[in-house]
């Protein structure tokens, strides 16, 4: 998952771009990726990530971090167990990978890239994320999924836990009244992975054991095209798999 180099060569590029820009060349909107060394992981617990600062870019809005739950039926101790032996959590890694390699230029996700595959954008239960750690100047925090049964995963400090998302109200997770990253009956119950229910879990037939989400950061702005304004995506950066712990 090693692409550092690479990813000072694209930079320099991205340099070199907005340079000719000020020469009066057209513009071609880009936002950096968030470099895969600027992320640590530790297991299937905790992951540590450093934004780069986007605040120069003046169409850049920020971060966003898109989520997806998995329900399996079995416990896997490290991400790369995870990716090699289920199924579904491989196909979404390769078939999300021409995305976040940075040599491959011609691949950028659209507003439903992450939507189609299941994927929603990660919230905060006490303040809007996008306001507090996802912003243009860039920050170092930490999201951690505890060990123990009944605590509540977060970022940075356990009172200040991540929240799953509703789409807008498009549906209704259960647990109801309960949209922590806990590992629960309804949840690990295939037969709740519905449009309309846990439309950001997927599953398999009948009751799972166990719960895994995985995450992507990605650099966000907005573009002017044809007199509308529409989101602008960078290249997503992959976080890591994380296991949720279960609810008391």
């Amino acid at each position: 998952m090693n692409r550092q180099k690479t990813q000072v060569i694209f930079t320099l590029c991205f340099l070199t771009l907005l340079s000719l820009l000020s020469c009066g060349i057209d513009e071609l909107l880009y936002l950096p990726q968030v470099p895969e060394g600027n992320i640590t992981r530790q297991l299937t617990s905790i992951a540590t990530i450093t934004t780069p600062s986007i605040k120069n870019i003046s169409y850049a809005t920020g971060y966003i971090i898109y989520y997806k739950i998995y329900i399996i039926s079995s416990e896997y101790g490290t991400v790369p167990e995870l990716i090699n032996n289920n199924s579904r959590i491989s196909s979404d890694y390769k078939g999300l990978d021409p995305y976040t390699d940075p040599t491959n230029t011609s691949s950028f996700p659209s507003l439903n890239t992450f939507k189609n595959r299941g994927f929603y954008e990660l919230e905060l239960e006490k303040s809007n994320i996008k306001d507090t750690i996802l912003m243009t100047d860039g920050t170092t925090f930490n999201i951690q999924f505890p060990l123990t049964d009944g605590e509540r995963p977060f970022i940075n400090t356990s009172d200040n836990p991540i929240y799953r998302s509703t789409d807008g109200g498009a549906f209704n997770p259960k647990p109801t009244g309960n949209r922590y990253f806990f590992s629960s009956p309804e949840m690990n119950d295939y037969a709740n992975a519905t449009s309309t229910v846990n439309a950001d879990v997927s599953g398999q037939n009948g009751v799972s054991e166990f719960a895994y989400a995985s995450m992507y950061i990605v650099p966000v702005g907005t573009q002017q095209e044809k007199g509308n304004f529409s989101r602008l995506y960078g290249k997503p950066t992959f976080i890591s798999i994380f296991k949720l712990p279960r609810i008391n």
